[in-house]
């Protein structure tokens, strides 16, 4: 299942990638301005989705017992580091992007599979910032250093071949389509904020 995963979600990993407020976090010219500014977008993302995905991931876990996955919410974690660089706002926003959550364990097994995966990402993202801004996991970038504490990537991976792929391998479509999903709305969700955001929209905010 992972291989059809990674193939068929491919094209909209790789547009995420080269979204230009993803791009700009790993560039050579990040401030903390910056960082803090892609922290309270990243927040109003999560605020919007895990109050369903918390959800629906206990419920998994209900039918399919495991004795080491966890989801973890990481709407806390980005909180934590936006009072931590002095960004916090009176009021954030949730993401103006309507997430299309159709209810179905394959579709959250999908949501799930992007959301672990990016924890291998934040290995790259936390020495950047750990090297260019200084900060780490108990100083602003807790969300970035999940990996330190829980390796929830190789936990999901292991529930996933002990019983859920079998269970959910007739329903791979719906597998996939959650996940392209949240590649998309991520995506569309940075687009938007960018465009709302003066900051953003600024020439001083530009990847490279």
């Amino acid at each position: 299942m992972l291989v059809q995963l990674r193939e068929q979600t491919r094209p909209a990993h790789l547009a995420l990638e080269s979204q230009p407020l993803l791009q700009r976090l790993l560039s050579s010219r990040l401030t903390e301005t910056d960082y803090g500014q892609l922290l309270q977008s990243m927040l109003a993302f999560y605020q919007s989705l895990e109050p369903v995905l918390v959800t629906a991931t206990t419920a998994l876990l209900a039918q399919h017992p495991d004795p080491n996955y966890r989801y973890l919410p990481r709407e806390p974690l980005l909180a934590s580091d936006c009072r931590a660089l002095g960004c916090v706002s009176s009021g954030f926003i949730h993401s103006p992007i309507e997430l299309r959550l159709n209810g179905s364990g394959a579709y959250f097994l999908g949501i799930l599979y992007v959301i672990e995966g990016s924890t291998q990402g934040g290995r790259f993202i936390a020495k950047h910032l750990a090297d260019t801004l200084g900060v780490g996991e108990n100083s602003g970038a807790s969300f970035f250093n999940i990996h330190q504490s829980n390796n929830s990537w190789k936990a999901f991976r292991c529930w996933l071949h002990r019983g859920l792929e079998r269970h959910y391998q007739d329903d791979i479509k719906s597998v996939i389509e959650g996940a392209n999903m949240t590649f998309s709305a991520l995506h569309a969700h940075l687009d938007q904020w960018q465009r709302l955001n003066p900051f953003f929209s600024s020439n001083n905010f530009q990847a490279e």
